[in-house]
């Protein structure tokens, strides 16, 4: 299994007050004064009137979901001249590759070239100076896709595949190893749940499937996932950090733990974001999970 290690940088997201100097989830991002605040007029799925999909009346502001820099997480590989990533996306539902997902957009920076910044940039979609003030509120949010405002906790891991991907030989192993030791290969030793960066993403919903680039056909390269979930009931006995061991269920401090961000993405809760190796203009592929 050794050849099959890979880092993996949890990023512990926790509910706090991040600033656009930090590394975070949901805060604000450190924006160029003379840059036009993002929009998006894709049509919009509306999950509530069975999937219609219409054209929104005017542009949605995107909202930032995550920033993070390169100081604090190397492992990410920044395009040359670049040292920060800022990761946006529509709180919208659009229908892509078959699912419906909010539109993302990735922006690599390189912070020596920021000589003016927001003071107080837009957190939120409705802060957006450019927002219409009149827009229906159906078509500038799902509150499911507005993250909290979370601070990091880095922690690097080891992580192995998920068993179906491996050798058929190394499957049944694993599954022999499983049944004599009393222990969960895919819970406790495999993919790191939670919100990360690196290492090995999660096929449990469907097979691994191919994700090729689509401007050059370059195997993509996987990124980052964002989850719902810090972890699950099978999952918590190896990832629940030790520091949060006490928290009851149910309670405020444990559901902050358990669901920082307030995400909900997709039937189980994760959203595994790859990038072509050979330039960050191909932009994304992505799977829900």
């Amino acid at each position: 299994m050794k050849a099959y290690a890979r880092t993996a940088v949890r990023l512990h997201p926790r509910p706090g007050e991040p600033n656009i100097h930090d590394s975070h989830i949901g805060g604000p991002l450190i924006w160029p004064a003379d840059e036009p605040w993002p929009t998006c007029d894709r049509t919009i799925a509306l999950p509530d009137d069975d999937w219609k999909h219409r054209i929104p009346e005017s542009p949605v502001p995107m909202v930032g979901v995550a920033q993070l820099y390169a100081r604090n997480i190397p492992e990410i590989t920044f395009p040359n001249g670049t040292d920060l990533l800022q990761v946006l996306w529509c709180p919208n539902e659009h229908l892509l590759e078959d699912n419906h997902v909010p539109f993302l957009q990735l922006i690599w920076r390189r912070i020596s070239d920021l000589t003016g910044y927001l003071d107080d940039p837009p957190m939120r979609h409705h802060e957006t100076p450019d927002s219409p003030p009149d827009a229906p509120a159906s078509e500038l949010s799902l509150e499911y896709y507005l993250p909290r405002p979370c601070l990091l906790n880095l922690e690097r891991v080891t992580e192995y595949p998920h068993s179906a991907t491996l050798p058929q030989q190394l499957q049944a192993a694993l599954k022999r190893w499983d049944n004599e030791a009393g222990v969960m290969y895919q819970s406790l030793l495999s993919v790191a749940p939670g919100c990360k960066i690196g290492g090995w993403e999660s096929w449990h919903l469907t097979d691994k499937y191919e994700l090729p680039c689509h401007v050059c056909g370059a195997e993509t390269k996987f990124l980052m996932a964002f989850a719902s979930k810090e972890w699950d009931s099978e999952s918590r006995l190896r990832w629940q950090p030790l520091e949060e061991r006490h928290l009851e269920p149910g309670t405020v401090s444990y559901e902050e733990a358990h669901e920082p961000t307030t995400l909900e993405l997709g039937r189980y809760g994760a959203l595994y974001l790859f990038v072509c190796p050979h330039s960050p203009d191909h932009g994304y592929r992505f799977t829900i999970q």
